[in-house]
């Protein structure tokens, strides 16, 4: 999956999260409803929403863009098996963004992520 469809799923998701709260959604602010939700699922250990929330500050949806945070909340959900925080964190190695440049650090994020039949860490 590429960043740009996970970005629009991880968006889809938060205003789903809103729609759900009876809440609007208020792009551009970290207090709305859905995004207090997804943290809150993020912080009990969820790995989608972990994942979800990793594509947030990647991407700057509604949120300042906080490369550093991502990789934390991706590194979370990668270190429970989930395949898209895998593929994604071996991306920020390879680049070094948000976290130390580290090419064999991103060869086993791809690796683990291509394992579980990631077709976009396969390539």
């Amino acid at each position: 999956m590429t960043r740009r469809r996970t970005g629009a799923l991880v968006l889809l998701f938060w205003f789903s999260l809103n729609w759900l709260a009876g809440a609007s959604a208020q792009v551009g602010s970290e207090t709305t409803t859905g995004m207090r939700k997804l943290l809150a699922a993020a912080e009990k250990g969820d790995a989608k929403a972990q994942t979800a929330l990793g594509t947030v500050y990647a991407q700057g949806l509604g949120v300042p863009r906080d490369n550093r945070l991502a990789a934390v909340w991706f590194r979370r959900a990668a270190d429970q098996g989930n395949a898209v925080a895998q593929h994604d964190l071996g991306v920020m190695y390879a680049a070094g963004d948000g976290v130390p440049q580290d090419f064999g650090l991103a060869v086993n994020w791809h690796r683990n992520a291509a394992d579980q039949g990631l077709a976009s860490a396969q390539s």
